[in-house]
């Protein structure tokens, strides 16, 4: 993940020399139409990670009787780079989950103020999830919504597949996989293990297995 905030940090910076009308060739000659292309297929690839993650917040806010969070969109402390210049880490991609978390019922509002950009996360009044309608005798699928990603071709560049997140148990956890868009059993759960699952597993919208 550390690998692929800087990639996507580099093309950041390409996109806002392009907004602000400054020269900027890349080293490998992308083009600004590109390098937001790319942007975006990182952003996608890191969300579903960064959705459980904000998910795991809000959980400790709950426990501790709050209505709200603040998720940050980098570390508040800085850290030294590769060459002793001063970097923040970035956490959150706070306009993708900003969308991504009102599909599951949250009040959402960012607060935009550059390296201390935060989206402010509420939920008075609110449940997190509903698991009364999943059926333990069942077996479920738990694809996460919008994350699915084109798979192409090294040589030709063409689509090959298509893959999606999931949430999977794994090793008494759950964890986040890609798998193709045809899913295999190696993403199929039992309706018993969602009932009891973590708050961020219950909130994704479960489609039975066929």
């Amino acid at each position: 993940m550390i690998e692929l905030n800087q990639k996507l940090d580099k093309l950041e910076n390409a996109l806002e020399y392009e907004s602000q009308g400054e020269s900027f060739q890349p080293a490998n000659g992308i083009n600004a139409k590109e390098a937001a292309n790319r942007v975006e297929k990182a952003v996608q690839k890191a969300l579903p990670h960064e959705l459980k993650k904000a998910f795991d917040e809000i959980n400790l806010a709950v426990k501790n009787e709050q209505q709200s969070v603040r998720l940050y969109q980098y570390e508040r402390r800085a850290c030294i780079n590769t060459i002793g210049k001063p970097q923040q880490k970035r956490i959150y991609h706070i306009d993708a989950l900003s969308k991504e978390l009102k599909k599951y019922g949250y009040e959402t509002k960012l607060d935009s103020n550059g390296l201390y950009s935060f989206l402010e996360v509420s939920w008075e009044g609110k449940g997190t999830s509903d698991v009364s309608e999943i059926d333990p005798a069942k077996k479920y699928i738990l694809p996460l919504e919008d994350t699915e990603c084109e798979i192409t071709d090294s040589v030709t560049g063409k689509a090959i597949s298509h893959e999606v997140a999931y949430a999977c148990p794994r090793d008494d956890k759950w964890e986040i996989i890609y798998e193709k868009k045809i899913y295999s059993d190696a993403v199929v759960v039992p309706g018993k293990e969602i009932v009891n699952a973590p708050k961020w597993v219950q909130a994704i919208d479960p489609i039975v297995a066929d």
